[in-house]
């Protein structure tokens, strides 16, 4: 029982954390869009979004392979980090200018903050949060990261409202990253990263690059939508970024169950996993259901206070939201369970599916049905995605329904024949006995 109370403690950290990394942002939207309108709203979109698409090239994909990595406890943790944190470190320091670049570019008004957020935001990619995920120590996350980005999130808020620069914002989430990198190395017994962990960064790199190539290809599509649509429809970025921000809000909250799932499904008995891997589906899939559900019924009404009027979404709006927000969550699901296999090749294949079909669908539906039309090609491109991740499982799975041939035992020699006494003579017609026995 009191092992119960110590699983349920854990998940209720494990919701606890990024629900309060979502509402973070939440008291900054309503600031954001009663003091500078629709425009300072796309603003930030455009810089969260390039922000993301960086921060999760530069990531590495440690955020997938880390945390199973930490706890099947093959290599000790604070090396591992500071393995991670190197690498992770020169991605992002190669980065970061062309995510400002691409920013300036992008965005319309307010190109200073939507440069600032994008940069704060791109600096996610040295989140400590795999790592303590690994540890199974969801309150170092709440203490590292969450904290000081829901502190700079409420002061930013109030200094916007009371008449602050839209910079304010970008450059409070760039102190959060700062305070998060000094810290978080000491609350998890981990070290900062020496000369030889950089001199294995290009390793890394190489024993990641697919991981890498899916991450930076999903970001086409995951990340980059705001920032494509504002190329070819810059009159829906508004509309889409109020159902997409949210909605990524949303996920970041429920990502409690998958985040969790990963130390339980990442056992070093295969058998075991697979069986855990078909559970981790369906719990994945079911919270798709109910939150999608959710969302689309909600986010009508929830938009009026949020953006305080300024950016209304449609009923039609919010249902392509829910739906977008179901097949996701199933997809984390078949996701895991390919990591868990030793199969996350795959999820670079079903990433590059998605991308084929999710970037051309963004910018031609974008153009003909705006907000909605893009939305409905994420939809499309997370299928696809999908039903590659659930292929490959299904040819896994009957790999291992496949019993290994058992190889035919050789031959024992013969033995030697017994030398017959001269006394007792053998008759021609008597039967070879010792023959049959060997026969």
């Amino acid at each position: 029982m009191r092992g119960l109370g110590r699983q349920v403690g854990r998940l209720a950290l494990h919701l606890l954390v990024p629900a309060l990394s979502a509402a973070a942002p939440l008291a900054v939207i309503p600031a954001v869009t009663s003091t500078h309108g629709a425009s300072g709203w796309a603003a930030v979109a455009v810089g969260s979004s390039v922000g993301i698409a960086t921060a999760v090239v530069a990531e590495l994909g440690w955020g997938i392979v880390g945390p199973q990595r930490v706890a099947r406890g093959t290599r000790p943790p604070g090396g591992l980090f500071a393995t991670a944190l190197a690498s992770k470190l020169v991605a992002t320091a190669v980065l970061l200018p062309v995510a400002a670049a691409v920013t300036v570019v992008v965005a319309g008004d307010h190109r200073p903050a939507a440069v600032l957020v994008s940069v704060g935001v791109a600096l996610g990619a040295l989140s400590p949060t795999w790592y303590f995920i690994g540890l199974g120590r969801p309150l170092l996350i709440l203490l590292a990261e969450t904290l000081p980005r829901v502190l700079v999130s409420l002061a930013s808020a109030g200094a916007i409202a009371a008449g602050a620069p839209l910079e304010v914002y970008g450059a409070g989430m760039v102190l959060a990253a700062a305070v998060t990198f000094v810290v978080a190395p000491r609350l998890g017994g981990a070290r900062l990263p020496g000369a030889a962990d950089f001199r294995a960064v290009p390793s890394v790199v190489r024993s990641q690059l697919v991981l890498v190539v899916g991450r930076g290809v999903a970001t086409t599509y995951k990340s980059l939508p705001v920032a494509l649509l504002g190329a070819v429809s810059p009159g829906s970025v508004a509309a889409f970024a109020a159902v997409d921000r949210p909605l990524r809000m949303g996920l970041q909250v429920v990502s409690a169950i998958p985040d969790r799932l990963q130390t339980w499904v990442g056992v070093p008995s295969a058998e075991l996993a697979h069986r855990r891997s078909v559970i981790s589906l369906g719990v994945n899939a079911s919270l798709g259901l109910v939150v999608g559900v959710g969302f689309a019924t909600c986010m009508p009404a929830v938009a009026v206070v949020l953006f305080t009027g300024a950016v209304p979404v449609s009923p039609d709006l919010a249902v392509a939201g829910g739906v977008l927000v179901g097949v996701i969550c199933a997809s984390r699901g078949a996701g895991l369970a390919l990591v868990s296999a030793g199969r996350h090749v795959h999820t670079t294949t079903a990433s590059i599916g998605s991308a084929i079909v999710g970037v051309p669908g963004v910018l031609v539906l974008g153009v003909h049905l705006g907000a909605s039309g893009a939305v409905w090609a994420l939809v499309l491109a997370e299928t696809v995605g999908f039903v590659v991740q659930l292929s490959a499982l299904a040819r896994s799975s009957r790999h291992r329904a496949v019993p290994e041939p058992v190889p035919e035992p050789e031959p024992e020699p013969e033995p030697e024949p017994e030398p017959v006494p001269v006394r007792a003579a053998v008759p021609a017609s008597a039967p070879d006995v010792q023959g049959q026995a060997l026969r």
